[in-house]
């Protein structure tokens, strides 16, 4: 019987954010960890074009994907986002209009705070 994520990567992360979540005392951590463990089909799988109509309400903010992002669309404006994987597409749009695309990992090396994020499933 499977219990959670196999690739090691994954539990990796997972630890990684939970160790964060002890220690800040921020329950995002723990909630962006529980929602990694979920099975990958589950996981959230966001477009482009998504977050561009996010970015527009949610300024001067994170977006942080505990899943995948997608290239679908278009973006007009530059957007920051932090996601667990993205396809190559996805990023060269991203950076293409100046924006930035990290890890979830990232976002605790550079112990960015909570009240800059925005979780978007």
């Amino acid at each position: 019987m499977r219990t959670g994520p196999t690739k090691q990567e994954t539990r990796d992360t997972i630890v990684k954010l939970e160790k964060y979540g002890k220690k800040t005392k921020k329950r995002v951590w723990k909630d962006l960890a529980k929602r990694l463990k979920k099975p990958s089909r589950i996981r959230a799988k966001i477009n482009v074009y998504r977050l561009s109509e996010l970015a527009e309400n949610n300024k001067d903010k994170i977006l942080v994907i505990a899943g995948k992002v997608l290239a679908k669309g278009n973006i007009e404006k530059k957007i920051e986002v932090a996601c667990f994987t993205y396809s190559e597409k996805a990023k060269e749009k991203i950076i293409a209009n100046k924006g930035t695309i990290m890890s979830l990992t990232d976002l605790i090396d550079k112990k960015i705070s909570a009240d800059k994020m925005v979780i978007v499933q």
